[in-house]
């Protein structure tokens, strides 16, 4: 982790990226406390295909197997979607991906159980978009997870 609170992973890259490209991402980390037993946030985040009910720019997840999805935005509903590939799950641990876009290459959620009913998660994202940007999109989908997992049971 860098100074900044930043994740990398240096010397490791993304497929179909190159070195150079490394200069143009940026790096983010948010973290949010949900009232919610680890187990419950954990069985969400594995949920890939609810992203779109707290992700509002997500039209539809389609399951291609157990590590691959196909997120389909609502600009580019004509064109083929973007494929999100599971790298690791440590159940309630941790989960990472790595998207086909630039705009979200790379991201791992971390789970820290506070107390019984309580859970922290720490979502850590690179991707070419602006810092500023960046920072308010991973604050959003935070705070719509939140929204949405304090909302529902697990089925």
């Amino acid at each position: 982790m860098e100074p900044d609170g930043g994740y990398t992973n240096p010397g490791a890259e993304p497929a179909g990226r190159n070195r150079d490209d490394r200069s143009y991402a940026h790096s983010e980390t948010k973290s949010i406390v949900l009232n919610v037993p680890i187990t419950d946030v954990y069985g969400h985040c594995c949920r890939v295909e609810k992203l779109p009910r707290f992700i509002k720019y997500l039209c539809r997840v389609d399951k291609i197997d157990d590590t691959h999805f196909s997120l389909t935005t609502f600009e580019r509903r004509k064109q083929p979607g973007v494929i999100l590939q599971i790298l690791l799950r440590v159940p309630e641990r941790r989960i990472a991906w790595q998207a086909s876009c630039s705009e979200c290459s790379q991201g791992v959620i971390l789970f820290e159980p506070l107390t019984e009913d309580r859970t922290e998660i720490t979502v850590k994202l690179r991707s070419t978009l602006e810092p500023a940007t960046l920072a308010q999109l991973a604050r959003e989908y935070l705070t719509n997870f939140k929204q949405f997992v304090e909302g529902q049971t697990l089925l």
